[in-house]
């Protein structure tokens, strides 16, 4: 049965930090051990997939988890894998009874575990996948309707992470291009009036002839400029 207090208070834990800078990892890892104790489950772990769209194991509440997540990718099949690849939650409350994994279940039950659930990361419109959360029980399991439902919130949580993660990072990315498109053009803008005053010409046409000598000796415009400002290059009088 699903602990109320403790699952509440995990949500609204990782809702504070959702705001904030993290490591995605980290919140992860974290996020893995808090609803091994929310919810009526062992372990909890967390598959991604990569660019390629293969899944990855990224974050794990034991040794144990890493090491049954890395099995389903060796083996290609196992509960995550099937829900990240249909969006569909799985339920194999107890893999020695007639499980649909025949390769993954008798070597889950070995490693000393027998309830699997695993829960899709969706975006919003549902038909995109970013991953699997996934849950563990060390003997037969009992998933009741409310424990699927915060079983998929908890998804969902794990999700946004992901995506609010990625949306900042290519943020960054994008205010990195941007600055450094701002200090070229500053850098050329100087460089221009420089050799417009060398030169005794318009600054339109001193920067056609940084212009045309970047072309024919195949180089950037902003090393141009640059060896201008330092001195380091004088283009010849019209």
């Amino acid at each position: 049965m699903v602990d109320h207090q403790r699952l509440a208070g995990v949500l609204v834990a990782f809702a504070r930090n959702l705001v904030g800078d993290y490591d995605i990892d980290v919140m992860l890892d974290a996020l893995c051990r808090e609803v091994a104790a929310a919810l009526p489950v062992t372990a909890a772990g967390v598959m991604i997939a990569d660019e390629g769209g293969n899944l990855r194991f990224v974050a794990a509440s034991d040794d144990l988890v890493r090491e049954i997540e890395s099995l389903q990718i060796e083996l290609g099949e196992g509960p995550c894998l099937h829900a990240y690849m249909t969006g569909e939650q799985v339920v194999e409350e107890d893999l020695e009874v007639g499980s649909r994994f025949p390769r993954f279940a008798p070597r889950a039950v070995k490693a000393g575990l027998r309830g699997v659930y695993s829960f899709p990361m969706r975006l919003h419109d549902g038909d995109q996948h970013v991953g699997a959360l996934n849950f563990y029980t060390a003997g037969p399991g009992d998933f009741g309707d409310e424990d699927r439902e915060a079983g998929q919130i908890l998804a969902d949580v794990a999700t946004s992470y992901i995506l609010n993660a990625r949306a900042f990072e290519h943020s960054v990315r994008l205010t990195g291009q941007l600055q450094h498109a701002l200090d070229t053009r500053v850098v050329v803008e100087q460089a221009k009036g420089k050799l417009s005053e060398q030169l005794a010409t318009s600054p339109s046409e001193a920067f056609e002839r940084m212009r045309q000598h970047a072309r024919r000796n195949r180089r950037k415009l902003h090393d141009i400029a640059r060896e201008i400002l330092d001195g380091r290059l004088r283009l010849g009088e019209p």
